[in-house]
């Protein structure tokens, strides 16, 4: 099993072509086809800011947004008899993560009980059905 980075690659190629002076499109855009884009593609009410949703938030660094997103890292999957999965991150580009805007991840540390002990976040239901 792998996971990888598409969105941090994606960011950084477009900081990337933004500092040689050939932007294909402008961070605001790729944010937008990250969040926003996405989440009406699935039928989702979010990716988004509007008043009174929740607060689901990643703090990107873009001085982290450089080669490190490359390397090579592995991660157990506990739920999977501690399986290694191969796993692109960096934790210079990704700052924090809140769920329902309580943090999840800060400083390259998950919070205490994340993902066991304590629940964060709901399942997102679709506003219509996807043909």
């Amino acid at each position: 099993m792998a996971h990888y980075n598409v969105p941090l690659r994606l960011l950084q190629r477009v900081v990337a072509a933004q500092a040689a002076g050939r932007p294909f499109m402008t961070a605001e855009q790729a944010v937008h086809r990250l969040t926003g884009e996405l989440a009406d593609w699935f039928g989702l009410r979010a990716g988004t800011l509007r008043a009174g949703d929740r607060a689901d938030l990643v703090v990107v660094d873009p001085a982290g947004l450089d080669d490190r997103l490359a390397g090579y890292h592995e991660a157990p999957m506990p739920d999977l008899g501690g399986v290694r999965r191969m796993v692109n991150r960096s934790d210079a580009a990704v700052r924090a993560v809140c769920v329902a805007g309580e943090p999840v991840f800060e400083d390259g540390a998950f919070a205490a009980g994340y993902g066991s002990a304590r629940r964060t976040g709901t399942f997102l239901g679709a506003d219509r059905r996807c043909a």
